[in-house]
């Protein structure tokens, strides 16, 4: 799905806020895939290491990345990491995992104490097939949505409360939403 072109520019996108001149060169990407965002951020200069449960997509990462210095993949559960990152990013990651404020807390714990951030890219309720139907008018629009179709069968249903940004202390929280509304874009800032 991540190299779908809507996939791109969405995560592109999120990642224009990013100032790579303002933090230390860092970076880890949580729930990785096939390590589209993890690319981007070695475009922007950073080292960057992406983590991914799945094998058979940490393969096609490191395929996609091989000619790549400073990018590393891990087949390892983020609950064990230790070392702390200028910038974390997770992409569709609270959506399914069970304890999403411990999820979301153990993000923020990677973050170094000062100048660093996180981006949390996640379906909204509005990404639904109905919706994202309503995108599709002809071959080519299908062609740009077809990955936004799979993703919203797997995460339909599986959205996460903005409630729970309630619940951290000591950061800024900014929230953008992309494609009609259907993913949301979070921003926190340490």
């Amino acid at each position: 799905m991540q190299s779908q072109t809507f996939y791109k520019n969405l995560q592109t996108s999120a990642l224009s806020k990013i100032d790579p001149s303002t933090h230390d060169q860092s970076w880890v990407d949580i729930g990785c895939s096939t390590g589209l965002l993890t690319r981007l951020a070695h475009a922007l200069g950073y080292n960057v290491i992406g983590y991914d449960l799945n094998r058979l997509s940490l393969q096609v990462a490191k395929l996609l990345s091989f000619k790549k210095k400073n990018i590393a993949y891990k087949n390892e559960d983020f609950y064990t990491i230790e070392k702390t990152f200028n910038i974390v990013s997770a992409t569709s990651l609270l959506s399914v995992v069970d304890d999403k404020v411990h999820a979301l807390n153990k993000l923020i714990s990677l973050l170094k104490n000062t100048d660093s951030t996180l981006i949390i890219i996640e379906p909204t309720e509005k990404l639904t097939l109905k919706n994202v139907y309503a995108l599709i008018h002809d071959f080519q629009t299908f062609w740009f949505y077809k990955g936004l179709l799979l993703w919203a069968i797997a995460r339909e249903g599986k959205t996460i409360d903005k409630s729970i940004y309630q619940q951290i202390d000591h950061v800024q929280i900014e929230h953008s939403y992309s494609i009609e509304d259907m993913v949301s874009v979070t921003y926190i800032y340490h």
